[in-house]
């Protein structure tokens, strides 16, 4: 009975699924399209744990992203919620456009076919607003 607790305990952090955001302004004067700015680069990562590679034991909480926060017996492990959580960053940081949008699906099987780990990734560089020209009139 000793032992019930702490294996009990593992398991359910093991089963636990995130959503994190990653992200990075060191760009070392680094212009993107030749004149754009980066504002930061960003990698979005949803993880979530699955039973027999599709019934869903807990995922990652994308209302939620750096919490320790899931969604038990529910898939949220999405593009849809990548670019939601991605979204969400973009109106922190008063971006509108994006380069070099990309995600992938990683998928890790343990014990055979009894568990799998879904992550899906998704990265973005977000581009500061082009610089407004002012318009004089031409006589």
């Amino acid at each position: 009975m000793k032992f019930t607790l702490p294996i009990f305990a593992a398991i359910i952090a093991l089963a636990c699924g995130c959503t994190t955001i990653n992200s990075t302004t060191a760009f070392n004067g680094v212009k993107v399209d030749g004149s754009r700015t980066p504002v930061e680069t960003v990698e979005v990562e949803n993880s979530g744990w699955f039973l027999f590679t599709c019934i869903p034991i807990a995922s990652g909480n994308p209302s939620r992203p750096n919490a320790f926060s899931c969604k038990w017996f529910s898939n949220t492990v999405k593009l849809k919620n990548n670019i939601n959580v991605l979204h969400e960053r973009m109106k922190e940081r008063g971006v509108e456009e994006v380069s070099n949008l990309t995600s992938h699906c990683d998928d890790e099987k343990y014990l055979v076919f009894l568990l799998a780990r879904r992550s899906y990734h998704t990265s973005a560089v977000l581009l500061a607003p082009e610089p407004k020209t002012s318009s004089k009139n031409v006589k």
